[in-house]
């Protein structure tokens, strides 16, 4: 065989060996571009962030920085609006269960009703995941219905010996 051959040969063999390679660098180029499938199944869009909740006092949420007062139920009030020591201590059992009602909570709807307390708070009909807390407080005979005549201080409260001591122990602990 001819040594011309040979290289031509030669040649065409590093030519297709070079154009094979090119052809499977671009290939592996265009198959670390292209997009892949997620490792990780998505959740779809990100949950919004739970309401930030706390108990100011027996009927007063705040919700998110904003004060806002229970516009569906009459609730005891603390020292010093309190009428007697039972009242305070009866405000106090009303801010625990109202705490427990706004714990684990995902979504608050407010419902301003237009009217303002003596602190400029607005009152509004609150569901706490769809319940309601003012509802949740009546049933368990810790509040009253608005326009309901109810004494927080009859009769017991008056007659009770050391009800100032009692007062005094219900704000101690937590």
């Amino acid at each position: 065989m001819p040594l011309s051959r040979v290289f031509s040969m030669a040649y065409s063999a590093g030519c297709a060996a070079l154009v094979g390679f090119i052809m499977l660098a671009s290939f592996s180029m265009l198959a670390a571009c292209a997009q892949r499938p997620a490792l990780f199944a998505d959740g779809g869009p990100p949950a919004p962030p739970a309401p930030r909740i706390a108990v100011l006092q027996s009927d007063v949420l705040v919700v998110d920085g904003h004060a806002v007062r229970l516009a569906d139920a009459v609730t005891p009030q603390p020292s010093p609006d309190a009428h007697c020591p039972a009242e305070a201590l009866a405000a106090r059992q009303v801010a625990l269960r109202l705490k427990s009602l706004a714990s684990g909570v995902h979504a608050v709807t407010l419902n301003p009703t237009g009217a303002k307390d003596a602190y400029n708070r607005p009152f509004a009909h609150v569901l706490l995941d769809g319940t309601d807390p003012a509802h949740e407080l009546i049933e368990d005979g810790l509040a009253v219905r608005p326009g309901a005549a109810f004494n927080w201080c009859a009769p017991i409260s008056a007659s009770f010996p050391r009800a100032e001591h009692i007062a005094v122990l219900s704000f101690s602990g937590t």
